[in-house]
C-alpha cells in the first residue's frame, strides 16, 4: 500500500433464521461466512474521489459533489459522509471474494468496510459504525434491519435485535441494536436456486399480500419471532438438533408467508434428505436466492464457513 493508505475488509453474512420478522422488531440469527470484501482507501493530492473496482467502471467524481447513485451508491454515501473531514482525495479500490448475484450481504460487507477505512483515515470514533451503515442502507433500500451490517463489523454467528426506537426511520447513535454472540453452529452450506428476487421486491409483494389482513400476519411475525426465539436459546444450549428443530419451523412459517415456491421446496427437501442434515430452510427474503443447509453439505451445496471475525484493517 502506498503511504497514508489504509486496507479494511468485511465479511459477507447468510441469515439463519428470523428472515422477514426482524424488521418489525423481532429477534434474528445471523452468521458472517468467510469471503471478503476488501477496501483500500488512499489519499490524493486533487480533491477528488476515486474508485476502482471489479464490479462496475472505474469512476471519478468531485469530492465535495458527490451524487449517490449507481452502482457505487453505498461507497458513495460512505465516502459523502465524512467528506468535510478529509483534507485530501481519496482513491478507493474494492475487491471482493463475493459474488454479487447471490446476495451474501454484500452491500453491507462494502459499507462496513468502507465506513471502517474512512473512520481510520479521519480519526473518528468507531462506536457508532454500525447506526451509521444502517442510516445507509435504509436511505438507499428505503427499508433493512441492518443484521447483515452487524455480521460483517462483528463477525460469528450472532443473535440480533432492533429496539423498538430503530424500527423506523434513522438510528440515532445513541441507540444501538442488541448483538449477543452464539456458539458457532455445525457446518452451514449453501444451495444457489438459480434466481433471485430483489429483497424490495419480496416485500413489496408481501406488504401487498398484508393488506387488509394486518392482524393475520401480526400474528404469523409473533409466531416467526418465537420460532427465532427457540433457535437462539438451543444454539445457546449447543442443543444442536433442537436448533435444527426451531429452523424447521421457520421454514415452514416463511412458506406460510409465502416466500417459498417450488423450486425453493425442491432444494430443500432433497437436502433434508441427507442424513446428516438438521434443517434446510431459505437463507434471506425468499422468492428466489440460497437455501441453507446445517450440519451437512448435501449434494448440490457448497461449505459456508463462519468468520470468526468481523471488520479487519490491515496493516
Amino acid at each position: 500500500m502506498s503511504a497514508g493508505a489504509v486496507a479494511v475488509s468485511a465479511p459477507g453474512s447468510i441469515m439463519i433464521t428470523g428472515e422477514h420478522a426482524v424488521v418489525y422488531g423481532h429477534p434474528a440469527i445471523v452468521c458472517a461466512i468467510e469471503q471478503r470484501v476488501r477496501v483500500e482507501a488512499a489519499p490524493l493530492t486533487e480533491r477528488r474521489l476515486e474508485i476502482v473496482s471489479e464490479i462496475a467502471p472505474a469512476l471519478s467524481v468531485p469530492l465535495d459533489r458527490i451524487s449517490v447513485d449507481g452502482p457505487y451508491r453505498f461507497v458513495l454515501s460512505a465516502v459523502k459522509l465524512h467528506a468535510e473531514r478529509l483534507s485530501h482525495g481519496l482513491r478507493l479500490t474494492i475487491t471482493s471474494e463475493i459474488d454479487p448475484t447471490l446476495g451474501l450481504g454484500s452491500s453491507a460487507a462494502v459499507t462496513v468496510a468502507c465506513l471502517g477505512a474512512l473512520a481510520h483515515l479521519t480519526g473518528t470514533d468507531r462506536s457508532h459504525l454500525h447506526t451509521q451503515a444502517l442510516a445507509i442502507i435504509r436511505h438507499i433500500q428505503g427499508r433493512g434491519s441492518g443484521a447483515d451490517l452487524a455480521a460483517s463489523l462483528h463477525g460469528g454467528m450472532i443473535a440480533y435485535r432492533l429496539p423498538e426506537a430503530m424500527l423506523s426511520g434513522v438510528p440515532v447513535d445513541e441507540i444501538s441494536a442488541e448483538i449477543v454472540h452464539l456458539p458457532e453452529a455445525p457446518v452451514l452450506s449453501l444451495c444457489y436456486c438459480g434466481y433471485k428476487t430483489p429483497t424490495a421486491e419480496v416485500l413489496a409483494r408481501v406488504a401487498q399480500a398484508m393488506e387488509g389482513r394486518e392482524a393475520e400476519y401480526s400474528d404469523l411475525y409473533q409466531r416467526m419471532g418465537s420460532s427465532a426465539s427457540d433457535a437462539i436459546a438451543t444454539a445457546r444450549d449447543r442443543d444442536w438438533p433442537a436448533f435444527g428443530a426451531a429452523l424447521t419451523t421457520y421454514q415452514a412459517l416463511m412458506e406460510e408467508l409465502g416466500v417459498s415456491d417450488p423450486t425453493l421446496d425442491r432444494i430443500i427437501g432433497k437436502a433434508r434428505a441427507c442424513p446428516q442434515t438438521l434443517a434446510a430452510k431459505i437463507s434471506g427474503s425468499g422468492l428466489g436466492d440460497c437455501v441453507l443447509a446445517v450440519g451437512a453439505v448435501p449434494e448440490g451445496f457448497v461449505p459456508a464457513p463462519v468468520a470468526a471475525e468481523g471488520m479487519r484493517i490491515h496493516d
